[in-house]
């Protein structure tokens, strides 16, 4: 008996797992773009690394050597189909690290492109979403001297704009809880393939609920990322101060941000009728001011002031941009929800956010300016 269960032990150890899948039986799918074809049909391109076909149709030398594909589709599903039949080895998106999209796929409906990757378990959610100005593919086939593998470039390019807080983090996950949070909203990096050697950050795309609906430049991302949530804090940003400067360089000035505080305000005016306000204080840290003279104490003082007033209009025009959008970025909405819940029921949020009173007041501090003053 002993004999017969120590082998029947050891036949189930010497099984394997039942769903197992062999690498040199599959293609592995490292980044993705998705993009609207003239004839309203779903094309996909992926930069896979296996015994796939390039786009003319000829087969890799390598194993190793990257390649890119398309197909189109009725569906994001029905175009990976169609991708299955283009290579050697079933294609898998557990080591996708970037799914583009296209500006005009993603003004329509951001779900319906994703539907495909939420339902399969092989899934990564941690794989970075963003939107490509143009055709989402032109960013696939820049070639980098920095990272040969486009994959890695383009995702340690948003992993990098992340970590310095230059942009939200956009993931499969993150952009999941968000779609089916009612009562906020969130935004996407833009990307923009320059030319066949750079890809660059444009700035954010606005989504309201499940489309994007407006847009901001890089400049305008950072001062929304200043009135977000305390821990997310851009670490450097450029600012100008004056504009009467014969000498360009010295009308701006360039600051960390050392400290920051921030605090949203709902208050509730009447029976669903609500106004918001953002307070923000930041410690800063004099970086870069060609100008100089800082070595006397009132022209610190005044800097300041300058850098309080040009961040305050600043900051009234990001809220003016994401309210036209009807993005609710900072989740007013659910802030509403959860402490006003009879308003809340009795409201309809898209029409109502888009005309509440959305106010902000800056709050700055200079209190390091170099080791030169």
């Amino acid at each position: 008996m002993k004999k017969g269960a120590i082998s029947m032990l050891a036949v189930l150890l010497l099984a394997g797992c039942w769903d197992e899948r062999l690498v040199k039986d599959i293609n592995l799918i490292y980044s993705q773009a998705l993009d609207k074809t003239e004839e309203d049909l779903i094309e996909t391109t992926i930069v896979t690394i296996g015994g796939a076909p390039n786009e003319s149709g000829a087969q890799t030398g390598s194993s190793q050597e990257p390649a890119i594909i398309s197909a189109v589709g009725n569906t994001p599903r029905d175009s990976r189909m169609n991708l299955d039949r283009k290579v050697s080895g079933e294609l898998f998106a557990s080591k996708n690290r970037v799914t583009l999209l296209s500006q005009t796929l993603a003004e329509e409906n951001i779900y319906s492109l994703l539907d495909v990757h939420y339902r399969s378990p092989l899934s990564t959610t941690n794989a970075r979403i963003a939107v490509v100005k143009g055709n989402a593919k032109k960013a696939l086939h820049v070639k980098t001297a920095e990272t040969p593998l486009i994959s890695d470039y383009l995702g340690d390019l948003l992993l990098g704009l992340e970590e310095v807080q230059s942009i939200p983090k956009a993931s499969m996950e993150n952009v999941l809880s968000a779609l089916f949070d009612n009562g906020s909203d969130f935004a996407l990096p833009l990307l923009h393939a320059i030319d066949h050697e750079n890809v660059a950050l444009e700035g954010l795309a606005l989504f309201d609920h499940d489309h994007m609906s407006g847009q901001m430049n890089a400049d305008q991302t950072l001062r929304l990322l200043l009135m977000d949530r305390d821990r997310i804090k851009p670490r450097r940003f450029n600012i100008r101060v004056t504009d009467h400067e014969e000498n360009r360089v010295n009308n701006y000035v360039t600051v960390d941000v050392e400290e920051k505080n921030r605090e949203l305000v709902v208050t509730r005016e009447a029976p669903k009728q609500f106004n918001a306000h953002i307070h923000v204080s930041l410690t800063l840290n004099i970086v870069e001011y060609p100008k100089d003279s800082l070595y006397i104490e009132e022209h610190v003082t005044d800097l300041n002031e300058h850098i309080n007033k040009r961040l305050q209009t600043e900051a009234e025009e990001v809220l003016r941009i994401i309210q036209e959008a009807n993005c609710d970025y900072y989740g007013i909405g659910k802030h509403i929800r959860a402490f006003y819940y009879e308003d809340w029921q009795e409201m309809n949020w898209e029409e109502t956010y888009p005309t509440i009173p959305l106010t902000v007041s800056m709050d700055t501090k200079v209190i390091y300016h170099g080791i030169v003053n």
